[in-house]
């Protein structure tokens, strides 16, 4: 009979640390990603021949500024435009922000005119000419 006790209560011990821990299993972080609703398309001429790493580069620092700033999904990409009606434009450079909310915040943050204030003093931007600026809201 004391045996049987025993195995009972054992049991039912095991029973509750069982569901106990399962119920408490550490809650898995998932990320978010944030889907950006606001672009900016900028097109430059190059009458110097810069090379597109250069201007990748430049880019870079300042995206590495945005994503300290709390903003990893938003930035800058660099495209090599390839036309054969428009020889005029040579880079377009993408920006891609969540919204215009978050657009203002970078735009108006310390970190962000550092970046672009360096890359602005770099020979590389002298060299190239803004053709047109654009932005363009997402359709939802």
């Amino acid at each position: 009979m004391k045996t049987k006790t025993i195995f009972i209560g054992l049991t039912a011990m095991f029973f509750i640390i069982f569901c106990f821990s399962s119920c408490t299993q550490k809650k898995v972080e998932t990320e978010v990603k944030i889907e950006n609703t606001l672009k900016s398309v900028s097109f430059y001429a190059d009458s110097a021949g810069i090379e597109p790493q250069e201007m990748f580069v430049s880019l870079e620092r300042i995206n590495k500024a945005i994503d300290s700033i709390g903003y990893p999904d938003a930035g800058y990409r660099l495209w090599i435009v390839q036309s054969d009606t428009n020889k005029a434009y040579r880079f377009m450079i993408e920006g891609y922000w969540p919204d215009q909310a978050i657009y203002d915040n970078i735009h108006n943050h310390e970190l962000y005119k550092r970046a672009h204030s360096i890359s602005e003093q770099d020979a590389l931007w002298n060299a190239v000419s803004s053709v047109s600026y654009d932005r363009f809201v997402l359709v939802k």
